[in-house]
């Protein structure tokens, strides 16, 4: 595998991870904040309680195509849920992009970003929801830091890339 596959590889994967997170952000901050459960398999419109569909869910892309609004109910979908979204996308690809060479490094920065950006939601007394939400994100990031060092170490047989 050439360097320059290795990265845009990787590349591609840290966005789509980043923009994930993202998306799961903005649902963690809704579900903490109503003190909903935070693992379901449905997506509802907050205003109408309608199931969503697979393709309004994806980040980004679903609010564009149901043009900010909800398609059974005409609510506005907040923008700050696209702005999240690509928030995350930019830091995790941003990130990867600069200590590409260094794995633990972004992977921790990655980690960092998400948990003090929870630490900001406003819980109110939903501390048990805050600490649930911390425990899938801390899952998730050693999951895909796993899955980054074995490509890592597969490839190169280190963790940090020679200059």
């Amino acid at each position: 595998m050439s360097d320059f596959t290795f990265f845009m590889t990787l590349f591609i994967t840290s966005a789509v991870f980043g923009i994930t997170m993202g998306a799961y952000f903005c649902t963690m901050e809704y579900r903490i904040r109503e003190n909903l459960p935070l693992v379901t398999s449905d997506c509802i419109c907050p205003s109408c309680g309608h199931r969503l569909a697979l393709y309004q869910q994806i980040p980004i892309f679903g609010f564009f195509l149901l043009r900010g609004k909800c398609r059974y109910c005409s609510t506005p979908i907040p923008i700050r849920y696209p702005l999240t979204e690509s928030v995350f996308l930019i830091y995790y690809t941003l990130t990867y992009c600069i200590f590409h060479r260094s794995m633990p490094v972004f992977i921790t920065l990655w980690y960092f970003m998400i948990i003090l950006s929870l630490m900001r939601v406003k819980h109110n007394k939903h501390y048990h929801q805050l600490f649930r939400s911390l425990l899938i994100v801390t899952t998730y990031h050693a999951v895909i830091g796993l899955l980054y060092a074995i490509i890592y170490l597969a490839v190169y047989g280190s963790l940090f890339l020679k200059r």
